[in-house]
């Protein structure tokens, strides 16, 4: 298993457990049926958890002991960092914009930057914005 490997699957499993262990305390759902508030933390902790799992035993099978960059990945680096700086500037702005305009552009951005046509662009976000906050407002009862 390379370094790299094992530090990624270990961040991953420290950050699901981060999110996972307190939302136990959260109370489990209304007697409607409607889900808690520790539903979706822990849904999202145990999957990604499953798929850790799953990254580990890929990393014991290929037994490489280094981990070098190959052409794509160092033409990518730059997307990701931008990609990572995005979502964190995501998180910050939620707190003050609301979140249909905020997630449209977020998603307008992101579209952009892997460069796809304005077409699917637009129509991807509009989809992806509505699809998102239906899920959320009206099966998980969480208000945006």
């Amino acid at each position: 298993m390379s370094k790299a490997g094992l530090l990624f699957v270990s961040a991953c499993i420290a950050v699901a457990l981060l999110f996972m262990i307190p939302a136990f305390k959260f109370p489990g759902g209304t007697v409607d049926g409607t889900p808690g508030p520790g539903y979706f933390p822990i849904l999202v902790s145990s999957v990604i958890l499953f798929l850790s799992a799953i990254l580990f035993v890929q990393y014991l099978r290929d037994n490489k002991k280094y981990f070098q960059q190959n052409e794509t990945q160092k033409k990518n680096l730059p997307k990701l960092l931008i990609t990572a700086g995005a979502i964190l500037l995501y998180t910050i702005l939620f707190m003050v914009i609301p979140f249909i305009p905020l997630t449209l552009v977020f998603m307008v951005f992101l579209n952009w930057l892997f460069g796809r046509t304005w077409r699917f662009n637009i129509i991807f976000s509009v989809i992806f914005t509505g699809v998102i906050y239906y899920v959320f407002n009206n099966l998980l009862h969480v208000m945006l």
